[in-house]
Formats: structure tokens, sequence, C-alpha cells
């Protein structure tokens, strides 16, 4: 049994609702109502009980008021400075996830993933107590295959993501290195495919997270 103040937020009301029942007869936890019924409330007022952790994904919008990925992060560890957050999402993206750890979160479990992942979240995180995030087996995956197909770039294939990232047009970055257009192209194309980013914002995106440039 787990004796915790747990809040619970996701964007699907099916979701939650089985998370809610799931871990309160698995572990036992308190499960916060106001938090789950009323986010908005639970993060812009003081008078609330006090959380332990949060299971959240990265998206909450009402009335036009939006609270989403880091800053829904933010938000939640200004309000809630000592609660644990245990990130429940469907993204499969690496460069999302590697973001969300920069972050600070404590837990991170795919939608994807058994529910017991979650139960063993809380679990490591309060049990445990990890100095590091912990990952669930998807999770897990998803960055580790990502580190497998970044080691699979060429020297010169890193270096042309580097420049173009920086703001190089690909014509620039052939006359800087006194090659053909086409072959520079090729390299950046290739690159992007064993990197799984499919448009130059994507591609920006990952070199920015990974501090490429």
């Amino acid at each position: 049994m787990l004796k915790i103040n747990l809040a619970i937020s996701d964007k699907y009301p099916a979701v939650q609702y089985f998370l809610c029942n799931y871990i309160r007869q698995e572990l036992g936890c308190n499960i916060i109502p106001e938090f789950s019924l009323n986010e908005e409330h639970a993060l812009r007022h003081t008078n609330q009980k006090p959380v332990d952790a949060i299971i959240t994904d990265l998206s909450y919008c009402s009335d036009g008021d939006q609270l989403y990925g880091v800053s829904k992060i933010r938000a939640i560890k200004q309000r809630f400075p000592t609660a644990k957050i245990i990130l429940y999402l469907e993204y499969n993206n690496s460069s999302i996830l590697k973001k969300t750890l920069n972050y600070g979160v404590d837990a991170i479990v795919s939608k994807y993933d058994a529910v017991s992942e979650i139960k063993k979240a809380l679990c490591e995180v309060f049990v445990k107590k990890h100095s590091i995030a912990w990952l669930s087996k998807n999770i897990k995956a998803i960055i580790e295959s990502d580190i497998e197909k970044s080691s699979r770039l060429t020297a010169k294939e890193w270096e042309i993501i580097q420049l173009y990232s920086m703001g190089l047009s690909l014509s620039s970055i052939a006359k800087k290195q006194n090659r053909a257009v086409s072959t520079i192209a090729t390299q950046k194309y290739n690159a992007m495919k064993k990197l799984n980013v499919n448009n130059n914002s994507e591609l920006i995106q990952y070199a920015c997270i990974n501090n490429i440039i």
C-alpha cells in the first residue's frame, strides 16, 4: 500500500476515471478529486490539499486557456514544488521525451505500456527514490532506439545537420565544403532518415534538444 495524496489529470476522461480506480484499488492511494475534476482551479489556487504526486499528460485546455507541454510542467512544479510528477504519454517522439526529462519529471510511462507500469512507476519513485527519472519499458526502448539511430550518422552527416540547423542553406554548406549541392542534399536526406525526422522543422527541433547547435 502507498499512502500518498495523488492527483490525476488526463485529457481523456475515460483514462482518468480508469486510473483513479485502478490506483486506488492496487495501491490504496488517496485520490484528490478536486484536482481530477478541475485541473485549472488546482493549478491556479493555493487552498488545496497537499499533493504528493501528480500523474498527468502534457495537454490541457479550458475556455481558450491552455497549458501545454513544458508550460504545464512548469505550472505544476510552481504550484506543487515538492510533488512527484509522473508523465503518462501517448507520444513516441524521442525528442519530446528528452525535452521533458530536462524539466525534472520523476517518471515517464507510455500509454502503450501495460497499466501495471503506472503502479511500478509510483513504487519506484516513492520506495526506491531514484535520483534520475524512472522510465517505463516502452519509453526506455524509444530513447535507446534513438541513441542507436543517431550513432549511425557519419561525421559528414553530423556536420551537415549542425550547419543546416544553424541556418545555413544547402548551397552555402556546399560552397563551404567545396562539394556539390546535390551531394549535400543527399547526405542531409540520409541523416534525416536515420534520425527518423520527417521535415526541416523536426530536424531543427532535434538539433536544439540534443545540443547539436
